[in-house]
């Protein structure tokens, strides 16, 4: 008989392919109780946080043949608890008062040198991110996000589509995520413990 909790996240995963229960269940031991926590932490409600790791784990097993995991498992799941969490804060009525919270926490921290130093190094990186996109994306990038422009006004400065303006602002806004992902969960991780 195989002992399940002997075996690497990884094996798991490749069992979870072949809707192996047995794995299935190992890999909620491990990990449910941190993914609870973590989205204890955005949520601030048990009931919510609870929701959230039964529907990852109801997803997990449903697409178990589908998945395809190219990080460790233990950061997948986190990361499917944080957008988890965060599409709940979005859709509910809670999303005003978790980004007034969030504002608050981050103005209570402004005076930190540190924290200022951090912040003008994201800053830092962040444009050389945007420098490095096609011209047009670019600016359509630069005119959404810091002159604050709509796609209407956008697509009539470039003479482009109002399409085209939303197309590019989209592909501008995940090149640039794709690119500070690593940086992001590095910052989060540091900046969470």
């Amino acid at each position: 008989m195989l002992h399940y909790s002997k075996i690497a996240d990884t094996e798991l995963a490749a069992q979870l392919c072949n809707h192996n229960h047995a794995a299935f269940t190992e890999i909620y031991k491990r990990h449910w109780k941190s993914m609870y926590i973590y989205a204890r932490s955005i949520l601030k409600d048990s009931d919510d946080a609870s929701d959230v790791v039964h529907d990852i784990f109801t997803t997990l097993w449903n697409r178990g043949p589908y998945l395809q995991i190219d990080t460790g498992l233990k950061a997948y799941l986190l990361t499917a608890t944080r957008h988890r969490a965060l599409r709940i804060i979005h859709n509910s009525s809670r999303a005003d008062a978790y980004a007034a919270e969030l504002a608050q926490s981050f103005s209570e921290e402004a005076g930190s040198t540190d924290d200022n130093c951090n912040f003008r190094e994201l800053c830092t990186i962040l444009d050389d991110a945007v420098e490095n996109l096609p011209s047009t994306m670019q600016a359509v990038y630069r005119k959404s996000k810091h002159e604050e422009l709509s796609h209407r006004s956008i697509a009539e400065e470039l003479g482009i589509t109002e399409h085209s303006s939303r197309t590019l602002l989209n592909r501008a806004l995940n090149s640039l995520r794709t690119k500070l992902t690593t940086l992001l969960s590095l910052a989060a991780v540091f900046w969470y413990f």
